[in-house]
């Protein structure tokens, strides 16, 4: 179900011109993971693959998730009485009584407990209901896309699973595509990670089986394949080659190497995911550069208001790459659409007589009435080229950037929040924090296991990879220190709590000389060779 929402056409087209079909701030960030997760499983663990197969689990999800609301009208899911009957008789064995439903109980509420919180922007877990409620993947078999349960049938849904995850897995088919080494170990290390629980997945089929839950051959589509499919069907990225994706793949292998158990990974790849999705989209924002994004964390977690608002600035001044980006390809959008002076000035009066063929041939049918009368007013008034190209392209823009503040930007925070990478407190604007997931895997990315980095030196990989700025010597550098107007102290201070932030998480070893490193304190997965 892919029908955009309202003003979302003509804004969703420009986002997948800039940064791919398609990201939607109805994903959250464990979603991305999940899902692609599920295209890679789907897929049999091949990257470069041009389909990939969905599981839906109905009756499986029915059960673990009984009671649980289905849909707006807030009716429960119940699981049919025959069928529970069944698996009872199947959990007891040869014994009476009870045992059976005691058993589906005890199994229930062991996946029950499995379900990935998903929390909402005010710090709440999200009413979901079953159909679209998920598992940490401790197996893949309990992976399953989201779907919709419409009257007696079940569909495919795309509001969660928008795609980020699709267009994160071809990230990486891109960016492996001249390192089959690397491509092999991601394969082999993921699959390696989902189907090593082989308990999970006895359980797993001998309830599919005994509820008579079968999949059928229903398949999502990565690239072309010759029919007549929607290309709106398929996930695109504006670019194939580019230097982040390379960087994406080295930094998902380097934190596969980790020795590691699947739920703790999860969450890993999840920071990791949000963060490589933000530095990607802040790079196609860019004009040249100087427009080369700087981030400053703030380490003191709100405690000084000083670095709070130098941190609230930075982020804002990224977020207005993204709208001046958006602004950009919207001109160049309505340029194009409106083709030549010639042409406007034989569409002009049929578009004023009709204002539905403007809205219709800008992709913007969609709008709200009152919203299409406000252009439509300025429409009216047009009397040649020069008035189109100003006033009504003046008009049209403020819609546009309107959507754009509902829609990416809301993406940027999604990822900001669910990655860990940032936060806001009531009355303040979003900042820049670093979680303890975040923090891991800056260190896990940039430190091979058992190995060490100088403190200083990795202050300075923090800079000159991600842009982002901590200390005194990286303020300096980036030019953030002389453009603050703050004292040097204040730097000083927040490079002061990241060390504190990373000794409370073992991840510094200090030494009587005052020499700090840093330590990836993980072994490496046995049979990895680095």
């Amino acid at each position: 179900m892919e029908t955009p929402n309202s003003t979302a056409n003509f804004s969703s087209k420009l986002s997948s011109k800039i940064w791919g079909h398609r990201f939607m701030a109805g994903q959250r960030g464990p979603e991305y993971v999940l899902e692609f997760l599920n295209v890679l499983s789907g897929t049999s663990y091949r990257f470069n693959e041009s389909k990939y197969k969905r599981n839906k689990a109905i009756q499986l999800r029915q059960f673990i998730f009984e009671g649980s609301k289905q849909g707006a009208s807030r009716e429960s899911v119940i699981v049919d009485p025959t069928k529970k009957e069944n698996l009872y008789r199947v959990l007891g064995g040869d014994y009476q009584g009870d045992l059976g439903k005691e058993k589906a109980e005890v199994i229930r509420e062991f996946f029950r407990n499995l379900e990935v919180p998903i929390v909402n922007h005010s710090g709440k877990l999200a009413d979901r209901s079953w159909y679209a409620k998920t598992l940490y993947p401790l197996h893949e078999s309990l992976l399953f896309f989201e779907v919709r349960v419409k009257g007696t049938s079940v569909g495919i849904e795309r509001n969660f699973f928008a795609r980020g995850g699709e267009l994160y897995y071809l990230m990486i088919s891109y960016g492996t595509k001249n390192n089959l080494h690397r491509r092999n170990f991601i394969e082999n290390r993921f699959q390696d990670l989902l189907t090593k629980n082989v308990s999970i997945e006895k359980i797993i089929k001998t309830i599919k089986t005994t509820l008579k839950d079968e999949e059928t051959n229903d398949f999502g589509y990565l690239q072309a394949d010759g029919s007549d499919r929607n290309k709106d069907e398929l996930p695109t990225l504006p670019v194939e080659e580019h230097p982040l994706f390379e960087d994406f793949s080295a930094e998902l292998e380097q934190l596969l190497t980790l020795e590691v158990d699947v739920y703790e990974m999860f969450n890993l790849l999840t920071s990791l995911v949000c963060f490589q999705l933000l530095r990607y989209m802040y790079d196609r924002a860019k004009n040249g550069l100087n427009d080369e994004p700087i981030m400053f964390f703030d380490c003191l977690d709100g405690q000084n208001s000083q670095i709070q608002k130098l941190s609230s600035k930075t982020f804002t001044r990224n977020d207005l790459l993204i709208k001046e980006k958006f602004e950009e390809f919207f001109k160049e959008e309505f340029s194009r659409q409106m083709e030549s002076k010639e042409y406007v000035q034989k569409k002009l009066s049929v578009w004023k007589n009709d204002s539905n063929e403007f809205f219709t041939y800008m992709g913007l049918n969609r709008l709200h009435g009152s919203t299409k009368a406000a252009i439509n007013r300025t429409l009216i008034k047009c009397e040649n080229y020069e008035d189109v190209m100003t006033n009504l392209f003046k008009a049209v823009k403020v819609v546009i950037s309107d959507q754009l503040k509902r829609h990416q930007l809301s993406i940027v925070k999604v990822l900001v929040r669910d990655g860990g990478i940032g936060n806001y407190k009531t009355g303040s604007k979003y900042r820049y924090v670093l979680s303890d997931n975040l923090l891991k895997n800056l260190v896990f990315v940039n430190v091979k296991p058992g190995e060490a980095m100088e403190f200083s030196s990795f202050l300075d990989v923090l800079l000159t990879r991600y842009g982002i700025v901590i200390g005194e010597k990286q303020a300096k550098e980036s030019k953030l220190y002389e453009t603050s107007s703050l004292n040097i102290s204040y730097f000083q201070k927040n490079e002061l709590a990241l060390r504190e932030k990373l000794r409370s998480n073992g991840l510094l070893v200090e030494y009587s000389d005052a020499t700090a490193m840093i330590r990836n304190p993980y072994e490496v997965k046995e049979g990895v060779l680095l």
